[in-house]
């Protein structure tokens, strides 16, 4: 007989994550293909499970590398994250309002999404991923209201100045040769990581104010994190299916 802890597996629908009471199986049937099962048998956090099938969950669970899985991961987690901001501003521009609902949808769209790169593995590394990915989703869509701030502030200062100013004399060929020359990839990326670290400042910045507006990313994070929880799966056996009782004389 053999007890293994292994991650969760990705095969079939059965939600081994819930652990069940271990019956004898006499004659059941293999929870994962529905098939008979009429030698031996493996339970899975007390599912019956036959041997193929416990077999396929294994190999998959085991299938790439950790690098690998956490790289897949990764990448449909950018894509959900993308698609989780794209909704969450939608809504936000149309209705002038953020929805905890929405929130929620983007945890649960990040969450899953990472959960299904890892083979259903979890632990806090994809925990801290998923998390990271949906605040990231969630105060990304700060951003252009960042730079509308921005743009009508500076338009606002320029006005002023210009009504107290004299005219500016003609450029000379000095003034030219001088002038700034343009920003380049680098630079912008910069100015695009400021933007970011601002918008992600923002939601702590506001402090008391936006109480609400913290609560609803807390519930988006909390989805993440709970889809990505390592959940310690047991594999037992191999038993044998009992024989049915003989039917009375």
């Amino acid at each position: 007989m053999s007890d293994e802890q292994t991650g969760a597996p990705t095969s079939g629908n059965l939600q081994f994550e819930r652990a069940e009471r271990a019956t004898e199986a006499t004659g059941a049937d293999c929870a994962v293909c529905k098939q008979p099962i009429t030698t031996s048998y493996y339970e899975i956090n007390g599912h019956v499970t036959c041997q193929r099938c416990r077999s396929r969950i294994i190999a998959e669970r085991d299938r790439g590398t950790s690098g690998t899985r956490f790289a897949t991961a990764l990448g449909l987690g950018l894509l959900a994250a993308a698609a989780g901001a794209g909704i969450y501003y939608a809504v936000a521009a149309a209705t002038g309002s953020e929805y905890a609902i929405v929130a929620i949808v983007v945890g649960l769209l990040v969450g899953s999404a990472v959960r299904k790169g890892s083979n259903r593995r979890g632990g806090w590394r994809y925990q801290a991923l998923a998390m990271s990915l949906t605040y990231s989703a969630i105060v990304v869509t700060y951003i252009p209201q960042i730079i509308k701030a921005v743009t009508e502030r500076r338009a606002s200062v320029i006005n002023e100045g210009v009504r107290g100013v004299a005219p500016t004399p003609a450029p000379t060929a000095d003034s030219v040769r001088a002038a700034p020359k343009r920003i380049g990839v680098g630079g912008v990326l910069l100015g695009l990581g400021a933007l970011f670290l601002l918008a992600a400042a923002l939601p702590i910045l506001a402090g008391i104010g936006n109480i609400i507006g913290l609560f609803i990313i807390g519930i988006a994070l909390y989805e993440a994190w709970r889809l990505n929880k390592a959940i310690p799966l047991r594999i037992t056996g191999p038993y044998q299916v009992s024989a049915p009782p003989a039917a009375p004389a």
